[in-house]
């Protein structure tokens, strides 16, 4: 049976245009200059052409797979110095860089990338992280996304040391990669603090995104309330949020587990980022807060006490 004290997780608030410091503009649909930038990125991280030197995701290797768990994450930056400053201090990660990729490592244990991405139309554009989905075959999952009235954007294609990629948009539009990586998938284990602890599409419509996933993924749905569905597989593995207005951005935003999301989030503050949503303004939970990074990358940082399975909820 599926823990019920996750519940304390998820807040099922929906996302509003109207929330603190107009977070709704946060995610108005994006012009064409970040749709040029993303496909520049695109063509460096799939392509290969800026040298970059890919990790595997799993180090140790595990040769094992999880499909429809979310196992690697890379940031979007054309700072990355600066976010480097910023996540080291705020959250103890540590960095080493390989050509034009820089690994990010949380207690000695990799768990994502920083990408640079520099805009060639000299307009300042918002970081923004990225998530990669574990699948069976990546060729037959980038095909649905194309059937189903997504975008293939590049791939797939065999990277050394990742594995097979392809990176796509959504129907709705939210990025994502699909990899099936050569190293197995990260192992299920407790999320430790400053590891990723959960990830959650933030959709204008949830009930396409949620028949879209369930093919994609392999997921069930489980309705929270009108506002939250989870998606599982053997586990809870992610969440689906309704954003109400029709003219916001779907994506995927990711959480980190800290030891003190208060106390975080001052921080994140005094290092230059901004408190989008206080712990507590969201359906009184004081355990989650949304952060913009100094750059404009959304993230959520949870104090989490019963140390669930990194990727979603646990099985008693």
């Amino acid at each position: 049976m599926i823990r019920e004290d996750m519940g304390r997780f998820i807040t099922g608030a929906p996302v509003s245009g109207e929330g603190r410091d107009g977070v709704g503009l946060l995610f108005k649909q994006s012009g064409p200059g970040w749709l040029l930038l993303f496909a520049g990125l695109l063509f460096f991280l799939i392509s290969g052409c800026a040298q970059l030197e890919l990790t595997p995701v799993a180090s140790p290797a595990t040769g094992v797979y999880h499909p429809g768990k979310f196992v690697w994450y890379d940031l979007l930056t054309d700072d990355v110095e600066g976010a480097k400053n910023f996540y080291g201090n705020l959250l103890g990660w540590t960095f080493t860089t390989r050509g034009r990729y820089t690994v990010i490592a949380n207690d000695k244990q990799t768990i994502g990338g920083v990408v640079e991405v520099k805009s060639k139309d000299k307009e300042k554009h918002a970081a923004r992280w990225l998530a990669s989905l574990s699948v069976a075959d990546v060729d037959r999952a980038a095909a649905f996304v194309r059937q189903a009235g997504g975008v293939v954007h590049e791939g797939p294609v065999d990277k050394a040391e990742r594995g097979r990629m392809a990176l796509v948009s959504d129907p709705q539009g939210a990025q994502l990669v699909l990899m099936h990586a050569s190293s197995g998938d990260p192992e299920d284990l407790e999320a430790a603090i400053g590891s990723w602890l959960w990830v959650e599409l933030w959709s204008n419509d949830p009930e396409s995104s949620l028949a879209f996933y369930k093919k994609l993924g392999g997921y069930h749905v489980l309705g929270w309330n009108d506002n939250y569905w989870l998606l599982e597989t053997d586990r809870w593995r992610a969440g689906v949020r309704l954003i109400a207005e029709k003219d916001l951005e779907a994506r995927w935003v990711p959480t980190v587990r800290v030891a003190d999301t208060i106390v975080t989030s001052r921080y994140a503050e005094m290092l230059g980022g901004k408190v989008l949503v206080e712990p507590g303004d969201a359906s009184n939970n004081e355990s989650a807060a949304l952060i913009k990074d100094p750059a404009g990358a959304l993230f959520v940082v949870q104090q989490w006490e019963k140390e669930p399975v990194a990727g979603g909820g646990d099985h008693d």
